[in-house]
């Protein structure tokens, strides 16, 4: 037989220990966790130690046992046998316990004057708790199961209205038995996605992520049930769609914030809300709803607050960036993180006015990625010394992936690059100055760059320059120009049908022998046979 723990509530010392003792002397069967001599300090001894077994007396001073079970009753947890311990005047008392779910009742008297009562009592309901327990664990799997079933099928109707018209009258009829309005009066949709970052599981375990759907319905039905008919649908990929109405006189205008502290309190999950008013009822809107629902980044420019569904739908029709744009912000965004003193506003100003005229234009969540991609991988390849670079690349790109909004794309960006700033030397952060050279070096190789002029651009002597940049790149100063030069010559000559002399002015040198003489010193051969190598090779 299992051990079961009890708590003792009694107001009279003698008494108290006389009852005690009875317990004690059962310690094969039960252990005492605690004593009480009122129902306040009983109450709290329940909530510490969740008995199997609570005996208490009924009066009492501060809280009484009455209110100290209805206390009990309302906690939420797992109910305790109970056992009443009472007087012989105190016998209406009892009566109201059994109400209270007391499961036996016991006159102090005969307890004293049979000292084998008491125990054979708690005995007889500790038999009883053990098949009452198993019972309990029953009716909970099957409401579980009930409620899982509940749950596929409104994701299988819903699933079904997305993808066959057809099913899209079926689909309603619900909503109408679940007294959501069909036209005329308006209704609201919150849209729910957990952050995909904060998962302690991958979207692709199915069975895990139903058990997460089940408790993310629950979590949202107990918050509508007070305000107003609701239905809620379990979507793929950890989202979620609640639709309701509100009833007369209840407004929640935070209510999306309220959903993302429930979640956080009770699933101990991070989540992503969007709440849309549709101002008729769903048949006039039915294919808004659909791309709402459907939509593969709801939460790219707007998230947290409460929108019109027409407000919702101009910025969900994604475009393409187009290049002289992308390639503005691209220059932006790497000056502005690599600022020697870089301040929080400044990074915050430059990004503000990214989203701004991304969102104004409905520019491409993908592109969004690609664009601070595109920024660190530019960045991270003028740390060719550091060790590490190729493993943060990876992660980044892993982590693009999970991104649901433009802010965790910026944000995720800047901390990868904190992290790149940190692997050259060791942890010495990257010369932003040095750095800010080198980059328009590699957008411009026309320019004829002078070790002395460059060194000159930002105060230092050629000597520290020379020693920091050969620090950030892992060579030389000459010695990085002149193989940035003769790549991109190698790009030219096999892409394009400029003469040789065209390519070496394009990249920056003063005279077309010496460009002949490097370009044959590092690849073995003049740039006219490298040209003709490629073209036989191509055929």
């Amino acid at each position: 037989m299992n051990h079961y723990r009890v708590v003792l509530v009694e107001d009279e010392i003698p008494a108290r220990t006389v009852f005690r003792h009875f317990i004690e002397e059962r310690a094969d069967l039960f252990t005492l966790v605690g004593e009480a001599e009122d129902g306040q300090d009983g109450l709290a001894l329940f909530l510490k130690h969740k008995p199997e077994l609570v005996v208490t007396d009924i009066t009492m001073p501060v809280m009484n046992g009455l209110e100290m079970l209805r206390e009990i009753e309302q906690s939420g947890e797992r109910p305790p046998q109970i056992i009443i311990l009472t007087c012989h005047q105190d016998f209406h008392y009892a009566q109201q316990a059994i109400h209270l779910k007391a499961a036996s009742y016991l006159i102090k008297d005969d307890c004293l004057s049979d000292p084998g009562l008491l125990t054979r009592t708690m005995e007889e309901l500790a038999s009883q708790a053990g098949s009452l327990d198993e019972s309990r664990e029953k009716q909970l799997q099957l409401e579980q199961q009930v409620r899982l079933s509940e749950v596929e099928i409104e994701q299988s109707l819903f699933l079904d209205m997305l993808l066959n018209p057809a099913a899209e009258a079926k689909w309603l009829r619900s909503l109408e038995e679940a007294q959501l309005p069909l036209h005329g009066q308006g209704f609201k949709v919150l849209l729910l996605e957990l952050d995909r970052s904060s998962l302690r599981f991958p979207l692709d375990q199915l069975e895990e992520l139903k058990l997460w759907q089940f408790a993310g319905v629950n979590v949202l039905k107990e918050l509508l049930a007070g305000i107003g008919a609701h239905k809620v649908i379990a979507l793929d990929k950890g989202r979620f769609l609640a639709l309701y109405t509100e009833a007369s006189g209840i407004e929640r205008p935070n209510f999306p914030e309220q959903v993302l502290q429930s979640f956080a309190a009770n699933l101990k999950m991070r989540c992503i809300a969007l709440q849309c008013s549709f101002g008729q009822g769903l048949e006039a809107r039915p294919e808004a709803l659909k791309r709402l629902a459907s939509a593969p980044y709801p939460f790219f420019y707007r998230f947290g607050e409460s929108i019109a569904i027409e407000e919702w739908e101009p910025t969900a029709r994604f475009q393409r960036i187009p290049e002289p744009l992308s390639r503005f912000w691209s220059k932006v965004l790497k000056k502005a993180l690599l600022e020697p003193h870089l301040s929080t506003a400044a990074l915050e100003q430059e990004r503000n006015a990214l989203y701004r005229q991304a969102m104004e234009q409905s520019w491409d969540p993908e592109q969004i990625k690609s664009l601070y991609l595109r920024v660190f991988l530019d960045m991270s390849h003028n740390v060719i010394g550091a060790e590490g670079g190729a493993d943060l690349e990876a992660d980044l790109r892993k982590r693009m992936e999970l991104c649901q909004t433009f802010n965790s794309v910026h944000e995720a960006t800047c901390d990868y690059f904190r992290k790149l700033q940190q692997l050259q030397e060791g942890g010495r952060k990257i010369d932003a100055s040095i750095t800010r050279i080198i980059q328009h070096m590699r957008e411009d190789l026309s320019y004829p760059y002078k070790l002395e002029e460059l060194a000159a651009s930002i105060n230092y002597s050629v000597p520290y320059f020379s020693s920091m940049f050969k620090k950030a790149v892992g060579e030389s100063f000459i010695q990085y120009l002149s193989r940035l030069r003769i790549e991109k010559a190698k790009l030219l000559l096999l892409t394009t049908d400029h003469k040789t002399f065209e390519i070496s002015e394009a990249i920056g040198f003063e005279n077309y022998r010496s460009f002949n003489r490097i370009f044959k010193k590092e690849t073995g051969v003049s740039p006219s046979d490298y040209r003709r190598m490629g073209m036989g090779m191509s055929q």
